[in-house]
């Protein structure tokens, strides 16, 4: 029987998590969708992790338009990571900042209702801040109090305006709604790094004692 390496089946099961993605900065979601508050959403945008608006964002019965289409075409927004913390049940299940590495937090960018960043003439653009920022990374540390509570915050703003043009041709641009928006992950029931990784130290366990248990029944000393 060959030797048995622990260290060497560390490295395998070390190398296949990096593989995997069992890093803080992993990005487990690829696509993010998207969709604007006082408005009738009837398809939340689609924006892949490079910015790139896949699905369009589509509204429904807004400003006089029985269907109103925005991000059509090759379209793209800016979406925004940030290294995060999280209040969440750690040791002896008791509230501490644990951290989620690099995380999705926002998007900003100009979606319009043609198929290009320009605006046709009585078309409409969606305009996505992100204000008031509040990033507390850095000094969360220890225990915390409210569960849920993150390290990055900020106010997601959305504004649609309507293009036309005066007697002199000049564009003018009217305000139609103010409101937020919502941007989350499209992908569900991924585990967490920290989950990932306590699998992987469990299955380097059952993988050693397997072995060892191999070994004693062929009188090998582990």
């Amino acid at each position: 029987m060959k030797n048995f390496s622990i260290a060497g089946m560390f490295k395998g099961l070390l190398a296949a998590s990096l593989l995997a993605g069992v890093v803080p900065s992993a990005a487990w979601a690829t696509d993010h969708l998207l969709s604007v508050n006082g408005a009738t959403v009837t398809q939340s945008a689609v924006v892949n992790h490079s910015g790139a608006v896949t699905t369009p964002l589509i509204l429904s019965n807004f400003d006089s338009n029985t269907t109103l289409t925005l991000g059509d075409g090759t379209q793209t927004l800016t979406v925004v990571s940030a290294p995060v913390k999280m209040c969440k049940p750690g040791t002896n299940n008791q509230l501490e900042w644990l951290d989620q590495g690099n995380t999705v937090v926002g998007v900003t960018g100009v979606l319009t209702s043609g198929t290009s960043s320009t605006v046709p003439i009585n078309g409409y653009r969606l305009t996505l801040t992100m204000t008031g920022i509040s990033d507390t990374y850095g000094s969360a540390n220890g225990p915390c109090t409210v569960s849920g509570q993150k390290t990055y915050t900020y106010t997601p703003s959305a504004v649609i305006e309507q293009r036309t043009v005066d007697t002199n041709n000049a564009d003018v641009y009217t305000t139609k709604l103010t409101s937020t928006y919502n941007f989350w992950n499209a992908t569900n029931g991924v585990p967490e790094p920290g989950t990932v990784a306590l699998m992987l130290l469990g299955l380097l366990g059952m993988a050693w004692t397997s072995m060892k248990r191999i070994r004693s029944v062929g009188g090998v000393s582990a």
